[in-house]
């Protein structure tokens, strides 16, 4: 067995961390863009409630009372690091504050995370763990010129704990991932596809009528049976033959993932990761460069032993959370799991994993659409766009969830109700900043459940939202109409 610590071509992990950086940039871009609806202090989000229902998520760089000028500075110096981290200027201590800043904001707008932010934040963990920025450098070529920069890095090489303790991390990911959907009712009867692209979470959920319900079935029985073979990609050994049409499937799923559903950071850090089990076979085959020879270090490194702690406590985590938790998906998807100490202590450091994704079709599987009418003075009705006031990006959904009861985190119902008047409030005030003289508006939420009898949508049942009126730019909302 090759010892943990022998060394590995240093090149793929420089691969890996330009194309991780790649995905970081337009992450954190995009929070940059959404900061005004969920990071500002008068947006969506009431951040002064959500940290008194939700302490732990005070552990923070973010605090209420801060300026909104403050969370656009922090996601512009990402998007700064992120650059700093493809180029290979420092990439670990930006990488650093890319983690820093990442856990800050799933903190800080707990209410809209889901698997991106999950995904992100250990992905720029792992760039600081992993030991790269010895390779594909900006520095090395403006300092060496470009044939010898690269002459240097078809031979250099790294440790290889960090790497291969991180291939686990990404190992458990998958089967984790694929196990847990064998609990599944709907992965099961093969459904649960068909119902996550009804959903608004996809990118054209009108697009997947019945006549899709075939295909879809088939695709939906593939994924579960492939999902957790896509583990073995991590533990194989080099040559080994079916890595190739493991990675063929797995960049058909993740692609179809990230293609139809609004998930697409998450799916592209994960691809991006493929580069690494793949490092030997990119070195010999497609390089031509012989295996390194170098002997295996006599002791491990602080940031190695940090990578060994921070898998092991993962590990313990999904333990925990299969023996404790079941399908109890409230309980699963509380901010915290004080209750569970390896979630206490990972959520501390800034951790938050779950790994089981796409589980949750079988009680989350909810269709929502909104509508909208103004209602003139002589009482006239006029039917509005809907998306002016409750837009469609994956985040805009998730805090919709809490508008129906669809709740993502676990609280008690007077939690809740404080929450759902808390985002009626402060989408209406959003509709009138943007309609100043709007009227009386009028909001009716059509809510039903997509399983496989109900793929069609039309059963669904109307449940009076709010009421609210708009005059210079402010809005009175009637909790009476």
């Amino acid at each position: 067995m090759t010892p943990l610590t022998t060394p590995l071509p240093a090149l793929p992990l420089d691969i890996a961390r330009i194309l991780i950086g790649g995905v970081l940039f337009f992450y954190f871009l995009n929070a940059l863009r959404q900061g005004r609806d969920f990071s500002d202090p008068d947006g969506l989000i009431d951040h002064r409630l959500t940290t008194r229902l939700l302490p732990p998520t005070r552990i923070s760089l973010f605090q209420p009372g801060m300026p909104g000028v403050l969370f656009r500075a922090v996601h512009l110096l990402a998007c700064a690091a992120a650059l700093l981290v493809v180029v290979g200027y420092h990439p670990r201590t930006a990488a650093l504050f890319l983690f820093l800043a990442a856990v800050s904001t799933y903190r800080w707008n707990v209410l809209v995370a889901y698997l991106d932010d999950a995904m992100i934040h250990i992905f720029c963990l792992w760039l600081v763990l992993l030991p790269t920025g010895s390779t594909l450098t900006l520095p090395s070529i403006l300092a060496n010129g470009w044939n010898a920069a690269a002459a240097d890095w078809l031979t250099a090489t790294v440790p290889g704990t960090a790497p291969r303790i991180f291939l686990a991390n990404m190992a458990l990911v998958y089967l984790v991932a694929g196990a847990y959907k064998f609990m599944s009712p709907m992965w099961r009867d093969g459904s649960a596809m068909h119902a996550a692209l009804r959903m608004p979470i996809a990118r054209a959920p009108e697009f997947w009528t019945l006549r899709w319900r075939t295909p879809l079935r088939l695709v939906t029985r593939a994924a579960l049976f492939m999902e957790p073979l896509f583990a073995l990609i991590f533990v194989l050994p080099t040559g080994s033959l079916l890595k190739w049409p493991l990675l063929a499937g797995a960049l058909v799923f993740h692609l179809g993932i990230a293609l139809t559903l609004k998930i697409p950071y998450s799916n592209a850090v994960m691809l991006a990761a493929m580069v690494i089990p793949f490092g030997p076979e990119i070195m010999q085959g497609a390089l031509g460069v012989a295996p390194p020879e170098g002997v295996a270090a006599a002791g491990l490194a602080p940031l190695e032993w940090a990578a060994i702690v921070l898998v092991a406590l993962i590990a313990v985590n999904l333990v925990w959370e299969a023996a404790n938790t079941g399908l109890r998906l409230r309980e699963r998807y509380s901010s915290t799991g004080w209750d569970n100490p390896a979630r206490a202590l990972l959520w501390t450091v800034g951790i938050f994993q779950s790994y089981r994704l796409f589980d949750w079709v079988d009680e989350r599987n909810y269709h929502v659409r909104f509508e909208v009418t103004a209602i003139a003075d002589n009482g006239d009705l006029s039917p509005l766009d809907p998306d002016a006031l409750f837009p469609r990006s994956m985040r805009h959904l998730l805090l919709q969830s809490y508008l129906v009861g669809n709740i993502w985190l676990r609280m008690s119902p007077d939690k809740l109700a404080a929450v759902r008047r808390s985002l009626l409030e402060r989408h209406a005030r959003r509709y009138a900043r943007l309609h100043p003289d709007a009227g009386t508006i009028d909001v009716v939420a059509v809510v039903q459940r997509v399983t496989k009898v109900n793929l069609e949508l039309t059963q669904g049942e109307r449940r009076p939202l709010m009421r609210f009126t708009c005059r210079a730019g402010e809005a009175m909302v009637d909790w009476e109409g």
